[in-house]
C-alpha cells in the first residue's frame, strides 16, 4: 500500500482532527463524506466529541481490512494510547463503542471464541419457526395498539419497539418487559441527561434481573441457552453479553426498519417496482443498507502495531472508527457502472453493516426477518398506508452514529385489533409485588418504567 506523502511521521492525530460531532446536531454528517474523501483521502482524523480524536475509515476496501484483520486491529479498548497512557479509563461516560465491558464484542482471539460460543450456540438453537412467531406475534401486538386511530408515527410506535419486543421474547420475558426495553433503550439514546441515566440504571437492573431470574428458573430461551453451555460462562458475563446484544441490534434494525419503510412510503417509483413484484422485499432492503445506512459511524479498533491504512500512518494504541456510510458511498464502488449515481444494490449483500471477520454480527438473520416481518404486518394490516406529510417535510433524527428518520408520521384507513393472543410462557409477573426473590430487580424496571407514564399511554 502506499503511504500519503502529506502524512508526515509522527504527526500526531489530535492535531487535525475535524469535529464531525459538529454535523450530527442537525442530522447534517452525511454530507461530509465527500469534503473529508476530498481532503484527506481514505482516511480522515475525526473527532467524535470534543477532545476524542479518531481515524475515520472512508473507503470501503479501508473499513473491510481493518474489520478483517483482527490480529492488527484489536476491539479491545485497553489498547487504546488513551487509556494506556493513563489519560483515560475504560469505564469512563464514552461514546458508544469506546467503552469496554467483559462480552465477546471487547475480546480477540482465543477470549473472543470462548465468550462468542455461548451466543452463537444459542442463537443455532432458535428455529426459523420460531422467530417468525416472535416477531409476528410482537409485530401484532404493537400494531392493535394503533391501529385504530387512522395515524401513529411508525418510529416511536412501531421501529422503535419492534426489535426490542423481539429481543425480549427471544431472552424469556413477557411482552410488558419488551415495551419497557424499548423505552429504555430509546431513553438511553435520547437527549435528555438526566433521564439517559436513570435508564442507564435501570438497564443495568433489567440484564442482571434477567440472569438472576433466568438462573433461578430456566426455560426455552437464548438467557437460559446461554447460562447453561458448556463453556461455563459467569453471570456476569452472560449479562455483559445480553447488554452488548440488545446494545448493537436495537437501534440499528429500529432504524433500517424505519428506512425501508421510509424509502418505500416516500419513494414511488421504488414502491410501484416493489408492489408490481419488480423487486422483493430482501432487494429493497440491500438497497437501503447502500445508500441509507442504518450505522454512520461505528467506533472503534485500535492499532496493536503502527500501520498504514489507505496510505495514512496509524501509530500504536490509536483508534479507528469505521465510515460505513461512507464506504458504501466510496466512489470507487461504482467504477464499472454506465449510471455514475448507481451503487451495488439489488442481490448484492457486500455492503459492511454486520461486519466481517471475527467481529460479524452473530445475530444477522434474526435482525433481518425483524424487517421483513416488520414491512410485511404493517401492509397487511393497515391499508391506504401513506406519509401524513410531504416526504421533503421528514427530517433525520440528530445522531453522529445512527441514520433514522426522527418520526414516521403515517395515516391509514383504521382497523380493529386482532382478537386476544394466547398466554405469554411464564415470566414473571408484570404487576410489581414485593421487592424479593430472583425478580427483584425486573420488578424495579418495571416501576420505573410505569412511572414514567409510558406504559399508561400503550395499555400494558
Amino acid at each position: 500500500m502506499t503511504e500519503r506523502p502529506d502524512t508526515a511521521p509522527g504527526c500526531p492525530l489530535h492535531d487535525a482532527a475535524v469535529p464531525l460531532y459538529k454535523y450530527a446536531e442537525h442530522g447534517e454528517v452525511a454530507r461530509v463524506w465527500e469534503t473529508l474523501r476530498e481532503r484527506y483521502g481514505q482516511v480522515a482524523p475525526v473527532e467524535l466529541e470534543p477532545g476524542l480524536p479518531v481515524w475515520l475509515l472512508l473507503g470501503y476496501e479501508e473499513n473491510l481490512e481493518v474489520m478483517r484483520d483482527w490480529g492488527g486491529f484489536s476491539r479491545d479498548t485497553r489498547r487504546w494510547c488513551d487509556v494506556r497512557d493513563g489519560k483515560r479509563s475504560p469505564g469512563d461516560d464514552l461514546p458508544i463503542g469506546m467503552g469496554y465491558s467483559g462480552s465477546a464484542l471487547y475480546a480477540d482471539g482465543a477470549e473472543h471464541a470462548r465468550l462468542i460460543a455461548p451466543v452463537t450456540d444459542a442463537l443455532a438453537r432458535l428455529s426459523d419457526v420460531r422467530v417468525r412467531a416472535d416477531i409476528t406475534r410482537a409485530a401484532d401486538r404493537l400494531i392493535d395498539d394503533f391501529c385504530a386511530q387512522g395515524g401513529a408515527d411508525l418510529m416511536a410506535d412501531y421501529c422503535t419497539l419492534l426489535p426490542a419486543m423481539v429481543l425480549n421474547r427471544l431472552f424469556g420475558l413477557d411482552d410488558a418487559f419488551g415495551y419497557a426495553l424499548g423505552d429504555l433503550t430509546t431513553a438511553m439514546w435520547g437527549h435528555d441527561g438526566d433521564r439517559s441515566a436513570e435508564a442507564a440504571a435501570r438497564m443495568r437492573d433489567y440484564f442482571a434481573g434477567l440472569v438472576r431470574h433466568k438462573r433461578a428458573v430456566p426455560g426455552e430461551d437464548l438467557t437460559s441457552w446461554m447460562l447453561g453451555h458448556g463453556s461455563g460462562p459467569t453471570d456476569q458475563e452472560t449479562a455483559d453479553q445480553l447488554v452488548t446484544m440488545a446494545a448493537a441490534a436495537h437501534l440499528p434494525t429500529a432504524n433500517l426498519l424505519g428506512n425501508v419503510l421510509r424509502e418505500l412510503l416516500a419513494d414511488d417509483a421504488l414502491a410501484r417496482d416493489f408492489a408490481g413484484g419488480g423487486l422483493l422485499l430482501d432487494e429493497v432492503v440491500d438497497h437501503v443498507v447502500w445508500t441509507v445506512p442504518p450505522v454512520q459511524v461505528l467506533p472503534a479498533r485500535f492499532a496493536t502495531r503502527p500501520a498504514v491504512v489507505g496510505g495514512t500512518r496509524v501509530a500504536e494504541g490509536e483508534p479507528l472508527a469505521f465510515g460505513l456510510a461512507a464506504a458504501h458511498a466510496d466512489p470507487r464502488l461504482r467504477r464499472g457502472h454506465q449510471d455514475e449515481g448507481a451503487v451495488p444494490s439489488g442481490h448484492n449483500r457486500a455492503h459492511l453493516i454486520w461486519g466481517a471477520g471475527e467481529h460479524r454480527c452473530p445475530a444477522r438473520a434474526v435482525a433481518e426477518r425483524v424487517v421483513e416481518i416488520g414491512v410485511e404486518r404493517l401492509r397487511a394490516r393497515l391499508g391506504g398506508l401513506r406519509l401524513a406529510l410531504p416526504p421533503e417535510e421528514l427530517w433525520w433524527a440528530p445522531s453522529l452514529f445512527y441514520r433514522g428518520p426522527a418520526a414516521l408520521p403515517v395515516e391509514f384507513e383504521p382497523a380493529e385489533p386482532l382478537p386476544a393472543p394466547e398466554p405469554a410462557p411464564a415470566a414473571p409477573s408484570p404487576t410489581p409485588g414485593p421487592e424479593e426473590g430472583s425478580d427483584a430487580l425486573l420488578v424495579r424496571v418495571l416501576r420505573w418504567w410505569q412511572g414514567s407514564g409510558r406504559r399508561a399511554r400503550r395499555g400494558g
